[in-house]
């Protein structure tokens, strides 16, 4: 069966950081999952996750500084991305998560509006041409995730799984690969079995939350059973990770997520 890793900023954010874990683990993951890493006790995490039999299924591999679609960011982006290799192999994670924008509390910080789009993914692939030979001797994968422009990330370049799957083609490493997020490519563009289809080869790493809202699956629009299976069915192997925030207590989110789980064994 697929791991189910629990993204512990959103899913729980009423406990202290380190002890949510524990409660990841009680609750039923097999993973977890965090944002950034430079205010987190890395050997802590790691002990942590031993101790409980967990991983640490992705961290964030950009900061809020440097955009990958800007090409003055170019060496500050390779040099924050190649210390986020070192952050995640630290907690024991062969995958970072990369944007094309810089993100502050989950706000882009610069659309780059008067900026041609075709320069901008220009510069994106030129940044990651750079950047996956560090990724490959590392040993771990970028995955390249598109975010909507409609609710959450306003003036976000890389907003579908298409134009995110065009970059890592063209990129042609085996160490970037895109991040399904379900949640953003619904708003975006729905048709979330079709685009898994059309892009599989390049998936590497799926986040889940229902549409609307963000919160666990059968609270919103998404039919989060057949979508999930259809992934399974195609031979997705990597791990289903919740970035939600519950609707309700935290308890009956990880109760409907665990009823998916039990649907799809």
């Amino acid at each position: 069966m697929v791991p189910f890793s629990a993204n512990i900023e959103m899913l729980n954010d009423q406990e202290p950081f380190l002890e949510r874990i524990e409660r990841a683990k009680s609750s039923g993951f097999d993973a977890i999952e965090f944002w950034s890493w430079e205010n987190k006790d890395l050997a802590a995490i790691r002990g942590l996750c031993k101790e409980f039999g967990l991983f640490v299924s992705s961290i964030s591999g950009d900061g809020n500084e440097y955009s990958l679609c800007d090409d003055t960011h170019c060496k500050g982006y390779i040099d924050y991305a190649r210390a986020s290799f070192e952050a995640a192999k630290q907690v024991g994670s062969s995958l970072v998560v990369i944007h094309s924008n810089a993100l502050s509390d989950g706000k882009v910080v610069d659309s780059y509006s008067d900026i041609p789009k075709t320069r901008l993914y220009m510069n994106m692939v030129k940044t990651l041409l750079a950047l996956a030979p560090y990724a490959e001797k590392a040993g771990i994968t970028c995955v390249l995730e598109p975010l909507n422009r409609y609710v959450d990330h306003q003036g976000n370049l890389l907003h579908t799984l298409h134009d995110a799957a065009q970059v890592v083609e063209v990129v042609g490493s085996p160490n970037i690969a895109l991040l399904y997020d379900l949640y953003h490519m619904q708003i975006e563009s729905g048709n979330l079995c079709g685009n898994y289809d059309r892009f599989s080869m390049h998936v590497g790493h799926i986040h889940i939350a229902d549409y609307p809202g963000r919160h666990e699956p059968g609270t919103g629009e998404v039919q989060y059973d057949r979508v999930l299976s259809h992934m399974l069915k195609g031979g997705y192997s990597g791990v289903f990770a919740f970035e939600l925030s519950p609707s309700g207590a935290y308890e009956s989110a990880v109760e409907s997520i665990m009823n998916l789980r039990n649907i799809l064994l």
